[in-house]
Order: C-alpha cells, then sequence, then structure tokens
C-alpha cells in the first residue's frame, strides 16, 4: 500500500510539473479560466491512468503509456495555442524530450538516497523546477525563436525524441532497462543537452549579431542622408556665401561713386553727376534681411523666402536662434531648410487663388523650440509612424533626415494634421 502511494505522489509530481513546463513553452490563446480548467482535465485524466497501472504494479507498461499520452494530449491542446501545428509539435516534442531526461536523471540520483523513492520525486520535482525556472529568466526568447524557425531545428529534435524513448519502448522491465543502461542514458542525455545548448548559445550569437548589423544599417543610412542633406546645405550656403561677397563688393563701388559724385558736385558738373544717379539706379540693389544671429539658419531661410516669394507664397518668420549652438548649425539648418521646402512644396499644391502663408518660429530658451505651420490638402495624412510619407520616388527624403536629426540629438519631432493645416513641432 504504501509503494502504491508512493508512486502515485512521484505520478503526480511529474503530471502537474509536465503541464506547467509545457503552458511555459507556449502561450494559451483562452482565458486564465478556461485554460486552468482544460488543465485540470488533462491532470486528471494524467493521474487517473497513472493509477491505474500502479494498482497493477506495471511501470514498463506505464513507462510506454505515459510518452503515448503525452503525445495525445498535445494534439489535443492544439487548438488553444497560439502556435501553427507544426510548432506546436515541435514544442511538446521538445517537452516530451525533457520530461524522459528528467525521468532518467530523478531515477538515478534518487539511488544516491536513502529512501530512494522519496527522493526520486523530490528530485524530480527540483528539475522539473530548475528547467521551468531557466526557461522564464533566460531561455524563453530565444526558444521562442527556435520555433519560429522549426524547420532549421526539427530533424534535431525527431533524433533526441527518437533516442530517449527507445529505452522506453524496448524494455521488458522499464527499471532494470533505466539500471543496466545507465551510462547510455546519461551519455545521451549529455549529448541532447550538449544539442540544446549549442543551438541556444548559436541564435543568441546570430541574434545578436543581426540586431548589431541592422543597427549599423540604420545608423550608416541616417549618416548618408544626413550626409546628402548636409552637402545640398553647403552648396546653397557657398551660394548665399557669394550673394554676401558680390554685396561687400558692391557697396565698396557705391563707396567710391560716391566719392566721385560728391567731386563732380563740388566741381559743379551737376548735368554729369545726374547722368551718374541715374545710370546707378537701373542697376537693383542686392538686399539681404538678417532673420536670426545664426548664419547657416539665416542663409538658408532667405533662400526658401525667395523661392517661396516666386510662387507667391508668404513666409512669416519670428526666429531667436543663437549665432553658437548646442547642436552643429549645419545640422539645424539642413532642418530648417527641409522644413521649408516641405512647407512651400505642401502649399504650392493648393489652389492657385487660395491665400498661402507659412508661418516659421524658432525660440531658444534652454532648449530650442522650432516650430512651422503651413495650409495643405485636406487628403494629406499621417502614417502609423507618425511622420509623412509619400508614394512619389525622390521625396520624403527630407522627413527621413529631420527624423535623423531627431533621433541623433533624442529631440521630441511631432506632426500634426487639422483642418487643412500641417504643423511640425521640434524641440531640441
Amino acid at each position: 500500500m504504501q509503494e502504491l502511494v508512493d508512486n502515485i505522489l512521484r505520478g503526480s509530481v511529474t503530471a502537474v510539473m509536465y503541464v506547467l513546463l509545457l503552458f511555459t513553452l507556449t502561450k494559451s490563446k483562452l482565458g486564465r479560466t478556461s485554460t486552468i480548467l482544460i488543465t485540470g482535465f488533462v491532470l486528471i485524466i494524467n493521474v487517473s491512468s497513472a493509477i491505474w497501472f500502479y494498482v497493477y504494479g506495471d511501470l514498463t507498461s506505464l513507462s510506454r503509456f505515459t510518452i503515448v499520452l503525452f503525445l495525445v494530449v498535445g494534439l489535443a491542446m492544439k487548438p488553444i495555442t497560439r502556435q501553427s501545428f507544426m510548432q506546436w509539435s515541435f514544442t511538446f516534442l521538445t517537452s516530451i524530450n525533457i520530461a524522459m531526461m528528467v525521468i532518467i536523471l530523478s531515477f538515478h540520483l534518487g539511488k544516491l538516497f536513502a529512501y530512494p523513492q522519496y527522493a526520486n520525486t523530490v528530485i524530480r520535482f527540483l528539475l522539473y523546477l530548475l528547467v521551468i525556472l531557466l526557461f522564464q529568466r533566460y531561455l524563453l526568447p530565444l526558444y521562442r525563436s527556435v520555433v519560429k524557425n522549426w524547420p532549421m531545428f526539427s530533424v534535431l529534435i525527431i533524433c533526441i525524441f527518437l533516442n530517449l524513448s527507445y529505452y522506453f519502448y524496448v524494455t521488458d522491465d522499464i527499471q532494470n532497462t533505466l539500471l543496466t543502461a545507465k551510462w547510455p542514458l546519461l551519455f545521451l542525455i549529455v549529448l541532447s543537452l550538449a544539442a540544446y545548448g549549442t543551438v541556444f548559445h548559436s541564435l543568441k550569437r546570430f541574434t545578436a549579431m543581426h540586431a548589431l548589423e541592422t543597427e549599423n544599417l540604420k545608423n550608416q543610412h541616417e549618416r548618408i542622408l544626413l550626409s546628402q542633406a548636409a552637402s545640398t546645405m553647403t552648396e546653397r550656403l557657398q551660394l548665399m556665401e557669394q550673394v554676401a561677397y558680390e554685396h561687400s563688393l558692391a557697396s565698396h563701388d557705391r563707396r567710391h561713386f560716391n566719392s566721385m559724385l560728391l567731386g563732380l558736385l563740388e566741381q559743379g558738373e551737376t548735368a554729369e553727376a545726374i547722368t551718374c544717379l541715374r545710370k546707378q539706379n537701373a542697376i537693383k540693389a542686392c538686399a539681404g534681411t538678417i532673420y536670426c544671429e545664426n548664419k547657416a539658419v539665416n542663409a538658408a531661410v532667405s533662400y526658401y523666402v525667395d523661392m517661396a516669394e516666386q510662387k507667391g507664397i508668404r513666409i512669416k518668420i519670428n526666429l531667436s536662434i543663437a549665432e553658437q549652438l548646442t547642436v552643429d548649425s549645419l545640422e539645424l539648418a539642413l532642418v530648417v531648410a527641409n522644413l521649408l521646402e516641405n512647407a512651400i512644396h505642401g502649399a504650392s499644391l493648393l489652389p492657385q487663388e487660395q491665400v498661402k502663408v507659412i508661418q516659421l518660429s524658432c525660440h531658444q530658451v534652454g532648449r530650442l523650440l522650432l516650430e512651422i505651420s503651413n495650409p495643405c490638402l485636406k487628403t494629406v495624412q499621417l502614417g502609423p509612424d507618425g511622420l509623412p510619407h509619400s508614394a512619389v520616388e525622390g521625396h520624403g527624403i527630407g522627413t527621413k533626415s529631420i527624423a535623423a536629426f531627431a533621433a541623433k540629438h533624442d529631440a521630441e519631432l511631432v506632426y500634426h494634421v487639422q483642418d487643412g493645416q500641417f504643423r511640425v513641432r521640434l524641440l531640441v
């Protein structure tokens, strides 16, 4: 009678811990109550069948039946999981492999103690608990990656299953087989653990390498965008510098002209002075507007203000940007240029008779707050990532460049579209 109680206790521990392991490796798509009810039903079937074999003292048939029962239960529980059929098959084969290794190890380790029947049960419980904790703490993300790529590892899992289950089926006395085949079984367990460990370690390395490669590609892409945009902005700034240089030459020539004009007037050559003035007035003066102290940003704004005026678009500007900034002036000028270019493009799509006004403001009080708004088509929408997207080839690079700048400087970038107004807010 005592032996029957010991066997039932060990069988109950095995059944409960196996189900816990199974639901550690996968997730139920049902609610908590439904999952508990189904799990309880499975445990009742498992324990009841085990008790029947324990009553008749047929542990050999029980070992065979348990593996078959695990397979049947695994297939029957497929509808409540979120995995595909092949992924679920991979999972419950893995759980059966772990269960067989736990049974073998607990049997032999229990023999080392004075009361092997109790030690077997306790060690089996601890081994299951150790495996569950290892998966929950460290291995579960890697295991899910293995399951997703099950075709690569399915042959390995099936081979481990066939090798372990062989000793449970081709025997007339399971206990005698476990004793006589002790070292081959332990060696097989070591090989199986080494195989699983190699899979997890390799996948961890590959995952880390893939993540690093993806991050490098992302950074490289952002650098290319910033480099391309910076190159364009450099050309524009050089153009503005050339204009400023020509303006400086014009101012220098004007001083000489004034000296010459003064000399003519002093000599009484009034007619000649009038002729010179008329010629001078025929030459259009090159005027430059100062929008802010930062030369790079000022040059970018000046360039796009002139572009907007040529398209009949008015820009209201309120900038307070110092010459020295915590961010690179050229990068900020690039952002302003892209924002203005996008705003001008969006406003130019509106009907010609509609009033088009772009508002650009930037203030620096500790952090830099840049805001721009422009009228746009009411069909304009933002993408799932909160950024505008363009289906036209070649467009959208400026938006990506702005996003790259925001990511680089950990800035807050917000796009908003409402009532035909497109607004962008950048807090650096």
